[in-house]
C-alpha cells in the first residue's frame, strides 16, 4: 500500500511541476517532434530561443545552422547567464561597467558558436548510451554526447527514463568517464526536435553560454 501511495505522490508531483513550469524536465521532444520550419525560423519564433537566433546571425552562421546539421541550442537564459558573468567580472574593476548581448564580440561568436553545431543528424535513436560518443563540432572542438539512465525515481519504475547530456572536454584530453566534472555536463531539456533541415536539442537553462566560468 505504501508503495502505491509513493507512486501516486510522484505522479502528482510531476503533474504539478509540469503545470507550473517548475523545473520539470521534458526530455524526448514534443508529442510531435516536427517543428515545420527551418532551424533558424524556429529559433526566431520561439520566445526562449530568439536571442540565440540573433547571435547566430551576428556570427554569420545562419546558413550553416540551416544546413543538414544538429544543434545543441543554448536558450535565452543560458545567454543571460553569460552576460551576467561577464558583467560581474567587469564590475570588479569598474563599478559602472555595462555589458549586453550587443557587446559580445563577433569574433567570440564566430570562434565558439560552432561548438554547438554538428554535421549530420544526431537523434536520440542513434546516440550511444552510458558513456556516449565523442563528436567533432563545426569549430573543431570535441563534445561527448550521451544517453544516460536516471535514478531519480528509485525502484518505482522498471524502465528508467534516459536523458541526453552534452559534455565539454576539460583540458587537452578527455577525463576517465567516472572522473568527468558534473559542471562540464549539460543536460538536454528537450531533445529530438526535427526542423525541415536538421535536428534541434535544447539545453537546460542553467547552462552558461560557451560553458563560460567566472572564476
Amino acid at each position: 500500500m505504501k508503495k502505491i501511495i509513493g507512486i501516486i505522490t510522484i505522479v502528482i508531483f510531476a503533474f504539478n511541476a509540469c503545470s507550473t513550469g517548475g523545473g520539470y524536465l521534458v526530455d524526448g521532444g514534443l508529442s510531435s517532434p516536427e517543428v515545420g520550419t527551418t532551424t533558424m525560423d524556429f529559433f526566431k519564433s520561439h520566445s526562449q530561443l530568439d536571442t540565440l537566433a540573433l547571435l547566430i546571425e551576428r556570427a554569420g552562421m545562419g546558413n550553416l545552422v540551416n544546413g543538414e546539421t544538429t544543434i545543441f541550442a543554448p536558450n535565452n537564459l543560458s545567454i543571460k547567464n553569460y552576460v551576467e558573468d561577464i558583467l560581474t567580472e567587469l564590475r570588479e574593476t569598474n563599478a559602472n561597467a555595462q555589458y549586453t548581448i550587443n557587446d559580445i564580440p563577433t569574433d567570440t561568436l564566430q570562434k565558439y558558436m560552432g561548438g554547438y553545431i554538428f554535421p549530420g543528424k544526431i537523434t536520440r535513436e542513434n546516440m550511444t548510451k552510458e558513456q556516449g560518443k565523442i563528436y567533432a563540432s563545426e569549430n573543431g572542438e570535441e563534445r561527448r554526447i550521451s544517453l544516460e539512465p536516471s535514478d531519480s525515481y528509485g525502484d518505482y519504475l522498471d524502465d528508467k527514463p534516459e536523458y541526453v547530456f552534452y559534455t565539454y572536454k576539460n583540458g587537452d584530453d578527455w577525463d576517465v568517464w567516472d572522473d568527468i566534472d558534473d559542471d562540464d555536463k549539460v543536460l538536454v531539456k528537450t531533445s529530438n526536435l526535427v526542423s525541415t533541415n536538421g535536428i534541434i536539442h535544447v539545453l537546460q537553462g542553467s547552462h552558461t553560454l560557451f560553458n563560460y566560468k567566472n572564476d
